[in-house]
């Protein structure tokens, strides 16, 4: 066994961390190019850098309208003290988009909620989509397109998350982070079968799979202390989706 198998998570060294969980992040990653769309469909989170990209694309003329959606959740409550949805709203009006623009949805406490409730307020608010341009957290973005796949499937998606390498996005603890991107690709897998989402068109590749499986195996190498670090947030009941900030891990 090399060192580097035997070396927690949380001791590697940079480089070798990143090759760890590269495959991993780029499979969850979806990321197109902008086109033309109706809405900007940014999901609430706690990380500003969506609103953001929101705001960039509407102000680069990729769609007239923004939805941001998101209620408040346990942590992004704490941090923001609103909820995401009039945090998003104040900061696309700092970045210069009109208030007019704007449609904001602040009930929602997971990603099947943001989808159905913030399509309400669009069609309330008088904006027919056909192309949603979704703005994410970038390790989410294979799941929020998912959910529009199952929820609204003739509407076409775009995913279109805030751009940067995977090492600007970690959360927490690298071996929390590391369990977090695990966690999110068993959800791809599990959340179908719960009619969460739509199941995948293709097979996970082989190489993102096995990195997935080292990921479990370096984590659980320590008596399952670092993942224990990772998964805090899914303390899960039977038969329901993992909790984030308290927000159903269904949100992202």
């Amino acid at each position: 066994m090399t060192a580097l198998a035997r070396t927690p998570i949380g001791e590697l060294c940079r480089q070798a961390y990143v090759e760890l969980l590269e495959p991993v992040w780029s499979y969850l990653v979806v990321s197109d190019a902008p086109v033309p769309g109706d809405a900007v469909f940014a999901f609430g989170c706690g990380d500003l850098r969506v609103p953001q990209r929101a705001a960039n694309l509407h102000l680069d003329r990729w769609a007239p309208r923004v939805l941001v959606s998101g209620g408040v959740g346990r942590r992004t409550g704490e941090l923001f003290g609103a909820s995401e949805a009039a945090v998003f709203a104040r900061h696309l009006g700092w970045l210069g988009v009109p208030a007019t623009a704007i449609v904001a949805e602040d009930r929602a406490s997971n990603t099947g909620e943001n989808v159905t409730l913030g399509m309400r307020a669009l069609a309330r608010a008088g904006v027919r989509v056909g192309r949603a341009l979704l703005v994410a957290k970038p390790f989410v973005m294979r799941r929020c397109a998912a959910t529009f796949r199952l929820r609204h499937p003739l509407v076409e998606t775009v995913c279109c998350p805030p751009q940067g390498p995977m090492l600007d996005f970690v959360e927490g603890t690298r071996p929390a982070f590391a369990a977090r991107l695990v966690a999110e690709l068993d959800r791809l897998d599990r959340y179908p079968r719960l009619g969460y989402i739509a199941s995948q068109p293709l097979p996970v590749p082989r190489p993102v799979a096995q990195a997935a499986a080292e990921v479990r195996r370096l984590l659980a190498g320590r008596g399952g202390r670092e993942w224990g670090q990772g998964v805090s947030e899914a303390g899960r009941r039977p038969g329901r989706p993992a909790r984030r900030g308290g927000r159903s891990a269904a949100a992202g």
